[in-house]
């Protein structure tokens, strides 16, 4: 079942203007890219996923999700992405807390002269959600003849149908239920990253 054409269009305009959060914020270090085996070590271990685990790796530098903060795809508002933290240069760090849309919120971003800094802020970080009433899901979310497969066959930015799959109400057996999804990924329809992303989304 293909999506409405509200979100059809939110997500033909969503992938001119999208680009990785890391990307965004690469205003903040320049051209050159940094990374961090130690800050790789200690998110990876909390649950953040890495940007090194994506097809290609971290050609941009280190940046890390909290994908319990990724809010659905399509909204009215406009673009989500979660809060992710990222390599500024040699031993420091940024942090951009969940949004809506293209502006940042004042005060939704912060830097850390080391490791220890930031260690000290995961708590604030991971606990921070875009409070509901701040944002409008296009069409209420998947329709209730929409499937795991249906997304999966039809969105073709992987952010897009990571954000979708967190959030899709999922049934307990049959074709709504998380058991395509998982065999979408023994299938190779779903990449491994998506995969551990949408866990990761979930469990938060």
């Amino acid at each position: 079942m293909p999506k409405s054409k509200p979100r059809r269009k939110a997500a033909a305009k969503k992938k001119q203007a999208r680009r990785a959060t890391h990307e965004v914020n690469a205003r903040f270090r320049g051209e050159q890219a940094f990374f961090s085996d130690e800050a790789d070590a200690l998110l990876t271990a909390r649950g953040w996923v890495s940007e090194r685990a994506q097809p290609g790796g971290a050609d941009l530098g280190d940046a890390w999700y909290w994908m319990p903060s990724q809010l659905p795809a399509y909204l009215a508002e406009g673009e989500p992405v979660p809060t992710s933290v990222f390599a500024l240069a040699e031993g420091t760090f940024g942090s951009e807390l969940a949004s809506v849309g293209s502006s940042v919120p004042a005060g939704a971003q912060r830097e850390y002269a080391s490791l220890a800094e930031l260690e000290a802020d995961l708590d604030r970080l991971e606990a921070h959600r875009v409070p509901e009433g701040q944002y409008t899901v296009l069409d209420g979310g998947p329709s209730e003849q929409e499937t795991p497969d249906d997304l999966i066959d039809s969105i073709t930015e992987e952010w897009e149908l990571i954000a979708e799959l967190i959030h899709f109400p999922y049934s307990d057996a049959g074709s709504r239920s998380f058991a395509a999804v998982e065999q979408a990924r023994e299938q190779g329809r779903l990449s491994e990253y998506a995969y551990q992303s949408v866990l990761a989304g979930r469990a938060g």
